[in-house]
C-alpha cells in the first residue's frame, strides 16, 4: 500500500466505542493502530462527522496526532459525508496544501460515505466490527472487522 494517501473516518474506525456517553478519559494509545499507521508510507488525514475538537482530543489521547496532516470536521468543512462536494473539497484542499501520492485510500464504516468516495475515484475500505464477507458492493475494495486487521493486511 506504499504511495498512498490515506483518509481515515475516525468514529467506529480508528476508535470504536459502543458505550455513549463517550468518555474521554478512558480512550488510551492502542500499540497496534499506532504501529500500523507508522507503516503506512503517504499523507494521512482525518475526515469526520464529529467536531474538530472531537477528533483532536481523541487523537491526542491515543498520542497519534502527529501521524496526520490535517482533521476535516463538520466544522471545518461546508457539508457533511456523504455529500459528494464535501469529499471533492477534502479531496481538493489535499491536493492544495500538498500532494496526493498515487491514489486515495478511505477508511470508513459507514457504506453511504464509502459509496461517495467510490464515485470520487477513491479506494474504499469499510470498517465494521460486524461486516459480512459474503455481503458485496461494487464500491467497496476491501472489508475488515477492524481497522488493526485493515492495516495488518494491506500494508
Amino acid at each position: 500500500m506504499n504511495k498512498y494517501t490515506y483518509i481515515f473516518d475516525l468514529d467506529d474506525c480508528i476508535i470504536m466505542h459502543n458505550d455513549l456517553p463517550l468518555r474521554y478519559y478512558n480512550i488510551r494509545e492502542n500499540h497496534m493502530i499506532t504501529y500500523y499507521l507508522s507503516l503506512c508510507k503517504g499523507d494521512k488525514y482525518i475526515y469526520t462527522n464529529g467536531t474538530y475538537d472531537h477528533a483532536n482530543v481523541v487523537l491526542n489521547n491515543m498520542k497519534i496526532n502527529h501521524y496526520f496532516k490535517k482533521i476535516y470536521s463538520r466544522d471545518t468543512v461546508d457539508k457533511m459525508k456523504p455529500d459528494y462536494n464535501s469529499g471533492l473539497d477534502v479531496q481538493n484542499d489535499i491536493q492544495r496544501i500538498g500532494e496526493i501520492n498515487n491514489k486515495i485510500i478511505f477508511f470508513d464504516d459507514q457504506l453511504p460515505n464509502l459509496e461517495t468516495a467510490k464515485k470520487l475515484g477513491w479506494k474504499t475500505v469499510w470498517i465494521h466490527s460486524k461486516f459480512n464477507k459474503s455481503l458485496q458492493f461494487n464500491y467497496v475494495d476491501h472489508a475488515f472487522p477492524t481497522l488493526i486487521s485493515a492495516l495488518r493486511i494491506l500494508n
